[in-house]
Formats: C-alpha cells, sequence, structure tokens
C-alpha cells in the first residue's frame, strides 16, 4: 500500500514537473514570437519612413520640374519677343535710312517739273544713286566681283561671245550685277562668257 503510494507521489510530481516545463517552453515560445513582431514593427516602422522620405522627394523633383518647366515658357515667350523687337529695330533702321533717299528723289522729279536743265537733273540722279550704293555698303552688302574669271557660285551666264582675245570662259560682259551679303549670295552677276573661236569659223570669216 504504502510502495503505491510512492509511485501515485512520483506520479504526481512528474506530471507536476512536465507541466512546469510546458509552462516554460510556452513562455519561451511567447518570447520568441514577441520578438518577430518586435523585428516586424521596427521593419515596418523604417520602410514607412523610408515611403515618407521618398514621397518628399518625389514631391521636390515634381516642384522643380514645373519651376523649370514654368522657367522654359517664360525663356521662350522672351526669346520670340526680342526676336520680333529685333526685327523690327532692323526693318525701322533699314526704313529710316531710306526715306533720305526717297527725299531725294522727289525734291529731283520736282526739279524736273519746273527746269529744262537735264544737267542737274542728271546731277541729281547721280546722287541718288551714289546715296543707294553707300546704303547698301552700310548695311553689309556688297557688290559681286564680276571681273576674270566665271564662277559658278557668285556669277550666271546668259549668254556666250565667240573670241579668242579673251581666255576661254572669261567674263567680257556684266548685264545684271550681283550682290552678297555676309558670304551669301542675294543675287548672282548675270554675265556674258568668251568661247573660242573654232578653225573652221575662223576661215568661213576670211
Amino acid at each position: 500500500m504504502e510502495e503505491q503510494n510512492k509511485n501515485e507521489e512520483v506520479k504526481v510530481e512528474i506530471e507536476e514537473k512536465n507541466e512546469e516545463q510546458e509552462v516554460v517552453e510556452e513562455g519561451s515560445q511567447n518570447e520568441e514570437k514577441f520578438g518577430k513582431n518586435q523585428n516586424l514593427e521596427q521593419k515596418l516602422k523604417e520602410l514607412e519612413e523610408k515611403l515618407k522620405k521618398t514621397e518628399e522627394q518625389a514631391k521636390k523633383i515634381s516642384a522643380l520640374y514645373q519651376t523649370l518647366q514654368q522657367d522654359f515658357e517664360r525663356f521662350r515667350v522672351r526669346t520670340i519677343k526680342e526676336k520680333e523687337e529685333a526685327k523690327d529695330e532692323g526693318l525701322l533702321r533699314i526704313v529710316k535710312g531710306l526715306l533720305d533717299i526717297i527725299d531725294n528723289f522727289e525734291k529731283a522729279i520736282e526739279s524736273a517739273k519746273v527746269s529744262d536743265d537735264i544737267s542737274a537733273l542728271s546731277k541729281g540722279v547721280q546722287m541718288i544713286h551714289y546715296q543707294l550704293v553707300k546704303f547698301l555698303q552700310d548695311n553689309g552688302i556688297q557688290e559681286i566681283i564680276a571681273d576674270g574669271e566665271f564662277d559658278p557660285n557668285l556669277h550666271e551666264v546668259l549668254d556666250t561671245y565667240k573670241t579668242n582675245e579673251y581666255k576661254p570662259n572669261q567674263i567680257v560682259k556684266v548685264l545684271q550685277k550681283g550682290y552678297i551679303y555676309k558670304g551669301k549670295v542675294i543675287r548672282p552677276a548675270k554675265v556674258v562668257v568668251a568661247v573660242p573661236v573654232e578653225e573652221e569659223e575662223k576661215e568661213d570669216i576670211t
């Protein structure tokens, strides 16, 4: 009987120890879970902070982009306006230079109406021509030199002249003057160039 009681006590003691062990293990598991939850919360907090910083950076970039867009639009409008103003100023300067020449034309016309002096009219026309040429030169427009060998970049052939007095392709006569501005041809000089006379043609002439 006593032995049976001892066995019962031992059994109870073992069960109590097992229960204690289970409680310890359960507590350990809970602590581990709690630790994991803390780590997850920390990571979540870090991600939220990174997201917040990213959103702030995105807002700054968006604001900067809008500012640049507005600055570019203002620059574009200002550039167009400045170009138009420069164009108008250039046109006004040209017109102002022509007004004096027009005045002289009108004076020459009025003078011709009341006078039969052809020489005076001729002098007036010559003066106006001089003013026009000077006006072109003052504005950077130069007459194309049409003397010597034909240059297709500067001259245009309107006719040929058969002769052996000039070298082949030599300019013999200028029919219309040409003009150039800053290396760009406004109008080519229209010329007559020399072509050699063939031997057969010489014999026909003699």
